[in-house]
């Protein structure tokens, strides 16, 4: 590894695939410049250029901090390459990645499942903003690659680690967004992980169940309309709801064994 600082700043490229910039990382680098602070770390590149230019493998955000205040860059040149991959566990360990990065970096290596995870993502949040853990619960019917309450905590993560699987019908994820959305008029907070994947589930699992009649009981009671994090939270407020003030030959109850 050799160090070196430089303000040519042409001379380097960010790596396709990296995590997206966020500006509010960029002001905070360029606060503590201006406040005379130090940068500790140094931007870390790889030591085979790229079309005659340094590819930054870490601290982007800092390479447009100093470039910005027009200031010389500190440069480690790594002993040797980091693929992408590396780039992500470099990431992971230091900083926080938001699952979207994730999902991104693994597409970008190639990743079907991770490729149509990330364009149905982009398509459906255009239309109405929505965590990508809620599609890929729609995408997979689960986080986990398994129903195994035993395991399902420990594959949970596995999106995070490029294990993740496209299980559904692309159709079918786009129908349940649909139906999920009409909630958003009258509940903004209706997008949640739990929301779409309980909907999803009754959708598909409980026999008889009307979303327009779920709807029509939201709209109608949005004081019984709430948040709930928890799976089961979440189904027992719905099945009060969708049989709230009916009569008993008129309720349908949920079947939470199989949900």
């Amino acid at each position: 590894m050799r160090f070196f600082e430089t303000t040519n700043y042409d001379d380097f490229v960010f790596v396709e695939g990296n995590r997206d910039i966020e500006e509010s990382n960029v002001n905070r680098f360029k606060r503590i410049l201006e406040e005379g602070g130090d940068i500790w770390d140094e931007v870390q590149v790889n030591p085979t250029k790229v079309n005659g230019k340094w590819p930054i493998i870490d601290g982007q955000h800092k390479f447009i901090a100093f470039m910005e205040k027009e200031l010389p860059v500190p440069v480690l040149v790594k002993r040797k390459n980091v693929p992408l991959k590396g780039i992500i566990e470099i990431n992971t360990v230091r900083k926080q990645w938001t699952t979207s990065d994730r999902v991104k970096s693994y597409a970008t290596l190639g990743n079907e499942n991770y490729q149509r995870l990330y364009a149905i993502w982009k398509e459906l949040n255009e239309i109405h903003p929505i965590p990508i853990r809620a599609v890929a619960k729609l995408c997979q019917g689960s986080l986990a690659n398994s129903s195994n309450k035993a395991t399902e905590s420990k594959q949970a993560a596995s999106i995070n680690g490029g294990h993740w699987k496209f299980i559904k019908q692309e159709s079918d994820v786009r129908k349940v967004f649909n139906e999920c959305v009409k909630f958003t008029e009258h509940h903004k907070h209706a997008m949640s992980e739990t929301f779409v994947h309980c909907i999803q589930m009754l959708m598909e699992k409980q026999p008889k169940f009307s979303v327009k009649r779920m709807l029509t009981a939201a709209n109608k009671h949005p004081h019984r309309f709430v948040r709930a994090s928890r799976k089961q939270d979440m189904l027992r407020m719905l099945e009060e709801l969708y049989n709230f003030g009916r009569n008993q030959n008129n309720r349908l109850f949920f079947d939470m064994n199989n949900l």
